[in-house]
């Protein structure tokens, strides 16, 4: 009643009044509510549009300018982007003349040659006229003096091929080989030459030769370089002329891959991939003619424009490009153009994977809205009342008419919040009361743990009183008979001494045990540590024992190694702890006691166990043993002790940092494991 009184009826006074504060509260609460839902939406928006920016400006920094590395870097550096950007379908650059440098594309009139001095044209002339007439030597002759007299690359080209053709003529292949090599070296890709660029014919006869001169390896190596020119520098090329020489090379060098190497077979298929990447530049090429660069002239041709991150589509045929460019800043003007064709599927799984990252911790969940859900209002369908929208401005050109939505609940936000209100005060209110019933509960469960808790005290107390009453009525008998001269014979005095010993080492043990157990209570026992032998320490516990047990039949089997490393422990700790379970296996074995006392030691831990053949613990009392004054039922059996021996063995493991570990069944007996580290810290003091 006094709890009723003083506890639940002013905890139901109080809801009451609660609930009426909180239907006031519930406009201010619906407003706080949107509006904080409008704050987050707006920051989760502005951090996706920051990200995806942040995104297409790395992919934009990472094109390369044309002209501020190596031609091959800059087409290297290209590919990679294409390669390693999921983003990216296809890049572009030009200058601000417009004039494209990637994608290439072949070309469809070569541009006309050098033209060959007047006195290496005599030479020429005179060498070909030889050479028409079968006099190869004195061609060969006269194309080395118009060397001689050569000033620019194509005359040494022409001349140099015109000699090595003679030589091929004459059978003379390791001269020829070295003439065609050094055409292929002096030409560095430019394609220099007639109809037929010079460089073109010297791999093409250098092939041969090395395969005239059994050199297949060789041979094949050539055709690769040859291979790899062709794909590298198609854009030097008429179309006609490049097909029909890569047509050909491939067959010769898929007919020869049988013979060729693994790393030889390996970058065939590598240049065959670039072929792939090559085709695929001159198709883009043409799409970016005819669709990409008008919009760049127009463009880039208004005042002010290009300096920033331009992003928008475009229709080319059946296609929707969505299309990223910039202009080049230099020193004092823009430099050039570049630019990249996005992959919109993967562009939009990007987007999602950023809206995702970037959700607002305990938001209700912030998600993409398509044009249709965001532009709800402009096409007269209702507005859903769940949802919080807004639209993208910052990359509105890549994404037109999308948004982010949040959406207010599963249930209607605005007709429901009264509802919600009221069933979070009544489940608070239930929760008030169940906490009081769960209370009370817990009062009279602690009331009658409290109860069972003072009869084991009691039980403690009369069964330490029995323990040390026994010994103590023993003692004085035997003394008062010693000391009345009762006992006259020697023989029958030592056994009377013995006998005061025993009680007297019992009366000690039982003391020790009480007296450790209350300083352990009261947090005031310290044991000493130091380096002890185990063997020498067991062997003492084990001759403590037989003395308190000395008229019982009992025996002890002990596996005691000696030579054992000493370890650092309480030497008083290690033999109580080890004399109780003794004690304790003693206590509960049968009429004839067998126990079996074990040490074993490592690197890392000691375990001393004491096992017996007695009664056995159950599962369920293996769980409580080691708890203060608990005693093991013994079938209805007095069995003598005080409750307090197992818990006082744990409390020494664990000063030890140590463990107790029990295995029992019941009617087969027991086995106590005295778990203790080696290397536990090395404190000379420690407090139980």
């Amino acid at each position: 009643m006094i709890f009723i009184i003083a506890v639940l009826l002013p905890s139901l006074i109080l809801s009451y009044i609660g609930l009426h504060s909180i239907r006031q509260e519930q406009s201010r609460q619906e407003a706080v509510y949107i509006q904080n839902l409008k704050q987050s939406l707006a920051i989760v928006l502005s951090r996706v549009e920051s990200d995806m920016e942040d995104r297409l400006h790395a992919i934009m920094n990472n094109l390369p300018v044309y002209g501020a590395m190596p031609g091959r870097s800059f087409f290297q550096q290209l590919r990679q982007v294409m390669n390693h950007s999921p983003l990216v379908d296809d890049v572009f650059v030009l200058d601000m003349n417009f004039r494209v440098y990637y994608p290439r594309k072949l070309i469809h009139d070569r541009a006309v040659q050098q033209q060959s001095g007047y006195r290496d044209q005599i030479f020429f002339q005179q060498g070909v006229t030889f050479e028409a007439s079968g006099r190869l030597e004195d061609a060969i002759e006269q194309y080395r003096l118009g060397l001689q007299e050569s000033v620019s690359v194509l005359e040494t080209l022409t001349l140099m091929n015109g000699m090595a053709r003679c030589q091929l003529k004459m059978d003379q292949l390791p001269e020829a080989r070295m003439n065609f090599r050094e055409i292929i070296e002096l030409d560095r890709g430019r394609f220099l030459g007639g109809e037929v660029p010079y460089v073109l014919l010297a791999y093409h006869q250098l092939a041969d030769i090395e395969s005239r001169l059994r050199s297949p390896g060789a041979a094949m190596n050539v055709m690769l370089d040859f291979y790899e020119l062709l794909v590298e520098n198609f854009h030097y090329l008429r179309s006609a002329q490049h097909s029909f020489y890569t047509s050909g090379i491939k067959g010769e060098i898929e007919g020869g891959l049988a013979r060729a190497s693994q790393a030889q077979a390996s970058r065939y298929l590598d240049i065959n991939e670039r072929e792939i990447a090559a085709e695929k530049e001159r198709a883009f090429r043409d799409l970016f003619d005819n669709h990409l660069l008008p919009v760049c002239r127009n463009y880039f041709q208004l005042p002010g424009e290009g300096s920033e991150l331009k992003l928008f589509r475009l229709k080319a045929g059946e296609d929707h490009l969505i299309i990223a460019l910039k202009a080049i800043a230099g020193e004092s003007r823009s430099e050039g153009i570049k630019g990249f064709i996005l992959n919109g599927e993967e562009l939009h799984r990007v987007l999602v994977s950023v809206i995702e990252s970037h959700n607002l911790q305990g938001d209700p969940g912030i998600f993409l809205l398509p044009p249709a859900e965001i532009n709800r209002d402009l096409t007269g369908v209702e507005e859903d009342p769940h949802i919080i929208s807004a639209g993208f401005t910052g990359i509105r050109d890549l994404f037109p008419g999308y948004g982010l939505g949040i959406k207010l609940g599963d249930n209607p936000f605005y007709e429901s919040i009264h509802k919600r209100t009221l069933r979070l005060y009544y489940s608070l209110f239930a929760g008030i009361i169940g906490v009081i019933l769960f209370g009370i509960v817990f009062i009279f469960r602690d009331i009658y743990r409290e109860r069972q808790f003072a009869q084991l005290k009691s039980s403690f107390i009369a069964n330490v009183s029995h323990e040390i009453k026994t010994p103590i009525s023993t003692i004085r008998v035997l003394a008062g008979n010693l000391a009345e001269g009762l006992i006259s014979k020697e023989e029958k005095q030592m056994a009377y001494y013995r006998l005061i010993n025993r009680e007297a080492e019992k009366l000690s043990y039982l003391t020790e045990n009480i007296l450790d157990f209350s300083s352990m209570e009261a947090n005031r026992k310290v044991y000493r540590k130091e380096m002890i032998n185990l063997h020498d320490l067991l062997r003492k516990v084990l001759r403590r024992f037989y003395l308190m047990h000395q008229q019982e039949s009992l025996v002890v089997h002990d596996n005691i190694p000696s030579g054992l490393p000493d370890i650092m422990a309480s030497p008083e700790g290690i033999e109580q702890a080890v004399l109780n379970l003794l004690d304790n296996a003693a206590k509960y074995s049968g009429p004839e006691k067998s126990i079996w006392l074990s040490l074993m030691q490592n690197n890392k831990e000691v375990i001393i166990s004491v096992m017996d053949k007695g009664i056995g613990i159950t599962k369920d009392e293996q769980e409580m043993v080691f708890e203060k004054f608990y005693r093991v039922d013994n079938k209805g059996q007095k069995t003598p002790g005080s409750g307090i021996g197992l818990s006082l063995v744990k409390e020494i493991a664990q000063m030890h940092n140590g463990s107790i570990e029990v295995k029992s069944e019941p009617g087969k007996g027991s086995k106590f494991s005295l778990i203790i580290p080696v290397n536990h810290a090395k404190d000379t003091t420690d407090r139980g």
